[in-house]
Order: C-alpha cells, then sequence, then structure tokens
C-alpha cells in the first residue's frame, strides 16, 4: 500500500511555525502552558514519525525490521498520547485552579496505561501491528487504540458542553470544533488508512486553540501591557503547585478617583500605563500583573530577588510625581504583603488573606504596607473551614431550609412563606446566611446549593401538601451566580415537573447584586419564567442597594422593604416620613409590598396604615422546620375559622 504523506509535511510545517510562536513569546509558567508544550511537541513527533512510516512500510525490503518496528511504535506511541495530553490540556483550561474529579483522574489513568502497555508490548504480542514478511499488518486489537481515542474525543466534547458556564464563548466554540474534527478524522483514518489525515488535523487544531485560547494576548490587559487578572489567578495556581515559597505584593493605589475627577479618564488612563511601566522595570514583565481597577500585583518567586528592596523601591517609585501634559500628580500607594506557605496553602486562601488585607486598608487609610499576621491566618482559616463545612453539608444534610410565614395585612391569614437556607455545625454552631453564601458564591458551590434549596422546596410543597394548606406560593432566593447561569430556567423546570410543582407556587426573590451582575441575562431569563408563570420579588428595598432603576428595568411584581428602613423608621421622624412616600410610590407603580422585620404591634399597625400588603418578622413567626411550619398554618387557619364562627353567630 502507497502512502499519502503529503498531509504529514503540511503538519509537520504548522507544528514547527506554532513552536516557535511559543517559545519566543513569554509564556508564564501554569500547568495548562506546560500541557500545550508537550502537546505541541509530541504532536511533532507524531507527525515526523508518521511520514517516515509512510516511506518505511512500502519499502520493507530496504528497511531493517526492528527499525520499521522502532519507528512504528513512536508513531503509535506518540500519536496516541497526543490525545491523552490533548484531553488534560483540555482539562486543564476547564478547572484551572479546581483540581481534576476524581472520576477525570481514573478515565486519563485508564486510557493512557491501555495505550502505553498494547503498544510498549507489542514487539512481542503484535496486538496493533506485525511484518509478515515485507508486508504490514494489523493486528487483532489495533481497534482498541482507536476505540480509546473516540472515548477521549467524546470525554473532550462532554466536559466542555458539562462545564459551559466556566468557559468563555470563544473557548467553548473552539474547543468544540477542534474536538469534533478531532473526532471526524479518527474516524476517517479508520477506513482510509492510506490517507494519513490525523496529525494536519491535530495541527490544525493546535493552531486554533493558539489564536483563539493559547494566544498570549489573551491574558494581557490592553491598556497597561500587563499580564490581566486571569493570568494572575493560572499563574497563582501553577505557583502553588511548585510548592516553593513565593510571595505576594499587591499594590493599591489611594483615592485615584480623585485623579479621574480632576484630570480626566485619559489622564488617569495615562497614569496607569506609566505605573505599569515603573511596576516592569522593577520587577520584570513576567512577575507584573493588572487585576483591575488601581490595583496591580507582583510575584516575588525568585531567590535572586530580594522582597524588601523591592517593597521599598516600589513605595519610592510609585511617589514620584506623574507628569500628564502640564499637569503634575502625586499618587499614595498602599501594600499588602502576602506569602506562600505561611499566609495560605492553596490559591484560595492566599486570596482569601488579600481580600481581608484588603478590608483592613480600606479600614486604616494612613497604613502604606500591611503584612498579613496571626488574624488574618485565623480568618483564612475560618474561611477555608467554611468551604469545607458547606461541602460535607451536601453530602450530610447539614443545609436545613426553613420557612417563614408572611401575614397578609388586611385578613391575619397566612397565604405565603420565605425558604431560607439555614447551616448548622458542631464546633461553629449556627453560621450566618451572610457569612457562608458570600464564601459560596466565591468558590462556586452556590450553583450546587442553589439547585438543593430549590429541590428541597419543591420536594416539600409537594409532600406537605402547601397548596392544600392555603400557600399560594413560597419565596426563594436567587444568587448573582444563579442568575447568569445559562441553562438555570431548563434546571429550575426539570425540578418543578420532578414534584409536579406549579411554577405559580414559586416566587423568586433578587437582589441587587445579582441584578447587578447580570443585568441582560436576568432580564431575559425573568420574562421567560414570567411567561411560565414565575413572579419576582426585589428584596432588601431601601436598604441603600435596590434602588429606583431597578423597579424600572425588570418586571418586578412584589417589592421587599428592608427590615432595616423599617426600624430606622420607628425610631426616627424623617425615616418614618421617607418610607410613608415610598410606600406611597409603590403602591402608585401597583407594586404589592411586603414589609421584612416587623418586630411590634406598633410596626404592624402603623405599616398597615400607610399601606403595606404583607407582613414578615419576628412579631409573627421566626423561621421554623417544614413540620413545624405546617403545625403553624394549621393552628393558624383553625383560630380564623373560630374566630369566623364567634362573629356569625354574634
Amino acid at each position: 500500500m502507497q502512502y499519502n504523506i503529503s498531509f504529514d509535511i503540511c503538519a509537520i510545517v504548522i507544528f514547527v511555525f506554532v513552536l516557535v510562536l511559543f517559545l519566543a513569546r513569554k509564556n508564564y509558567a501554569t500547568s495548562s502552558n506546560a500541557a500545550y508544550l508537550i502537546l505541541l511537541v509530541d504532536s511533532l513527533v507524531a507527525a515526523v514519525s508518521d511520514a517516515i512510516t509512510g516511506y518505511t512500510i512500502p519499502n520493507a525490503d530496504k528497511v531493517p525490521v526492528f527499525f520499521n518496528y522502532f519507528i512504528n511504535s513512536v508513531f503509535f506511541l506518540s500519536m496516541n498520547t497526543v490525545l491523552f495530553w490533548y484531553c488534560y490540556y483540555l482539562l486543564r483550561i476547564i478547572y484551572k485552579t479546581r483540581p481534576f474529579t476524581l472520576l477525570n483522574k481514573i478515565f486519563l489513568i485508564v486510557c493512557g496505561m491501555v495505550d502505553v502497555l498494547l503498544i510498549l508490548s507489542n514487539p512481542w504480542t503484535k496486538a496493533i501491528f506485525y511484518f509478515d514478511g515485507y508486508e504490514y499488518c494489523s493486528g487483532d486489537f489495533k481497534i482498541v487504540l482507536y476505540a480509546v481515542s473516540l472515548f477521549m474525543l467524546l470525554n473532550c466534547v462532554f466536559e466542555t458542553i458539562r462545564n459551559r458556564d466556566s468557559l468563555k464563548f470563544g473557548q467553548i466554540m473552539g474547543m468544540v470544533s477542534v474536538t469534533v474534527g478531532n473526532l471526524f478524522s479518527v474516524i476517517f483514518q479508520m477506513f482510509h488508512p492510506n490517507q494519513l489525515i490525523t496529525s494536519f488535523t491535530v495541527s490544525m487544531a493546535l493552531l486554533v486553540i493558539y489564536m483563539s485560547i493559547q494566544d498570549v494576548d489573551n491574558y494581557v490587559d490592553p491598556l497597561t501591557r500587563a499580564f490581566n487578572q486571569q493570568a494572575f489567578e493560572d499563574t497563582l495556581s501553577g505557583f502553588v503547585k511548585t510548592r516553593n515559597p513565593f510571595t505576594i505584593v499587591t499594590v493599591k493605589l489611594q483615592d485615584f478617583r480623585k485623579v479621574n475627577e480632576t484630570a480626566g479618564i485619559v489622564a488617569g488612563n495615562r497614569i496607569l500605563e506609566m505605573i505599569a511601566s515603573r511596576l516592569r522595570n522593577i520587577v520584570g514583565k513576567e512577575n507584573l500583573f493588572y487585576n483591575s481597577g488601581t490595583r496591580f500585583t507582583v510575584l516575588i518567586h525568585d531567590k535572586g530577588m530580594d522582597e524588601n528592596s523591592i517593597i521599598s523601591q516600589i513605595k519610592f517609585d510609585l511617589r514620584r510625581e506623574f507628569q500628564v501634559g502640564d499637569i503634575e500628580i502625586r499618587l499614595r500607594p498602599q501594600l499588602i504583603v502576602v506569602r506562600y506557605p505561611d499566609h495560605g496553602k492553596t490559591s484560595f486562601e492566599l486570596e482569601d488573606a488579600i481580600t481581608y488585607c484588603m478590608r483592613q486598608l480600606e479600614k486604616s487609610n494612613t497604613q502604606e504596607v500591611i503584612y498579613a499576621d496571626s488574624l488574618i491566618l485565623k480568618q483564612v482559616k475560618r474561611n477555608a473551614d467554611m468551604d469545607r463545612i458547606m461541602r460535607e453539608a451536601m453530602h450530610n444534610y447539614g443545609f436545613k431550609v426553613f420557612y417563614q410565614p408572611i401575614r397578609d395585612a388586611a385578613t391575619g391569614e397566612y397565604h405565603s412563606c420565605e425558604a431560607l437556607l439555614r447551616l448548622y455545625d458542631e464546633d461553629y454552631g449556627f453560621i450566618s446566611p451572610e457569612e457562608f453564601i458570600p464564601r459560596a458564591e466565591k468558590s462556586g458551590l452556590i450553583i450546587e446549593i442553589g439547585e438543593y434549596v430549590f429541590e428541597e422546596v419543591c420536594k416539600t410543597i409537594r409532600s406537605r401538601k402547601f397548596e392544600e394548606l392555603g400557600i399560594d406560593y413560597v419565596e426563594i432566593n436567587l444568587s448573582a451566580v444563579q442568575c447568569i447561569q445559562r441553562d438555570l430556567r431548563d434546571k429550575l423546570q426539570v425540578i418543578m415537573k420532578r414534584y409536579h410543582v406549579k411554577p405559580e407556587m414559586i416566587n423568586l426573590e433578587i437582589t441587587e447584586t445579582a441584578a447587578v451582575s447580570s443585568s441582560e441575562q436576568l432580564l431575559d431569563f425573568m420574562n421567560v419564567m414570567l411567561h411560565g408563570g414565575i413572579r419576582f420579588s426585589l428584596d432588601d428595598y431601601g436598604s441603600g442597594l435596590a434602588n429606583m432603576n431597578y423597579l424600572l428595568m425588570y418586571p418586578f411584581n412584589i417589592v421587599k422593604l428592608d427590615k432595616m428602613l423599617i426600624w430606622k423608621a420607628f425610631s426616627q421622624e424623617r425615616a418614618l416620613v421617607a418610607l410613608k412616600y415610598t410606600i406611597e410610590m409603590l403602591k402608585e407603580l401597583n407594586y404589592e409590598i411586603i414589609a421584612e422585620g416587623v418586630e411590634t404591634k406598633e410596626q404592624a399597625d402603623g405599616l398597615a396604615a400607610m399601606g403595606c400588603d404583607k407582613f414578615q418578622g419576628f412579631l409573627y413567626s421566626k423561621p421554623i422546620e417544614k413540620d413545624e411550619f405546617v403545625d403553624f398554618i394549621r393552628k393558624n387557619k383553625a383560630e380564623s375559622y373560630g374566630d369566623q364562627n364567634n362573629e356569625a353567630a354574634q
């Protein structure tokens, strides 16, 4: 059989071109970069060996048998490990700072071992290929290599689709097109063995990846030309894995907003460029990151880099005046110093330490440098404990859904309630949602928690027969992270159908944070869900967060007045006036109004007089477990019927 090696020649040229580009440009040390480099080199070896076999197999009578066995073994080993490294690279892109799942690890190890064992043992087993005289023959188990390749490529498609929320649209399209292209090339090669097209398809795939995903410009801020936040997260994860000590110096520019206000945004941008240039001169391009706003980060990891002298030089250089046209501007830099492994053993812990120090800077504007200390370590440990407790709670029923009744102001009856999540730990006791919800949002666990809460509520509506109890709807909170999920609508609808819950039984509470984080996606989501019967509440109105803009922008049905507004109104005359006119405005706009935090009869009577429709607060009930809630509703109904009978008798 004669082989067409033209595709292999083209592939070799492309691989060399991409390899030169990759090595010529500075790439910071991350596991995904390392995997991509190995993938390139391995693919080049596969293409070269494939081209050589295209000559040696048809001319087996002129080539020593041992060399034919050797070069074919090299080809099979390199080509099949190409798919292994491609799969590994894809997972590194998807998971970034997170560890692979156990299933992913097992899958990669098993696939890799099957390929390697079959190929290395082939000279004795002849399972993959052998030579009968001068004729090249396929072994009985060659189909296994194709099967493993197909499994790995299908896994790549599955992982890309499953983790699409953690990828950008360009990354999704690049990965899917590359994976599908490779999948078809493997199938084509099975039925057309003389057309050596696989290496060419791989070369095009790696070129696409380099241009759309791996290109270093995707990790560079266009204004400052420093590496961006994504680059910082990837690099930090890579450094942590080396387990070598390093220092993170975060630079915050105090009162930079005044520069934009007095000199203009153009001047402010120019100063950011100059700051990046000065920092680059101190630590080099590869160690500088522009996070956002007025925050830069420097990594000190080389033994030749003296931490104290670098910190002193940063303070000195950034205090010097910045000349923009005729304007001279001086800045006051503030520095945060966090060390690995002293202040954190994972990238999450280190970023927690930086965040905590940032809050300390906001409290003390006079400090120039804040070094992470024992208090910060304590907070970081607590944050790490929160992550562990929440993960365990998802598997051992540590999360509980409580229900707080909502009272109708006119009738005194209860036709709705709010589902509230509670977390208990033996060491920490009851943990406030104000602490664990932000942690869950940061770690990404909030998506799983949100689905758990929604399913628990639907399950309870069904099992405790809420409709028969007279409950019209249950309010469920949505976080900002949940609102940007592309498949949130589908997930909620699947859960409602599973428990036969009518959409009208659900009211979703949206906070200002969620609205800001996902304005367009949220508006689309709300319109679709409203069409299906679900209604929405704007939570915490009057807290200083939720404002008029959200009432006008989003199709809310209910507005919930923040408890702090209620409490202030009944202790401060001016706040009472503000509350009165706020309620009048909301009534004119045809919103149903629920007052949160009602704790006294004075508050209830005053709010009813102002026009509030419903009350929620400790005056009537604290949040209670589902069975206690059912008893509460039944008791209230019995009392209401008793009162009605008494009135009828009179």
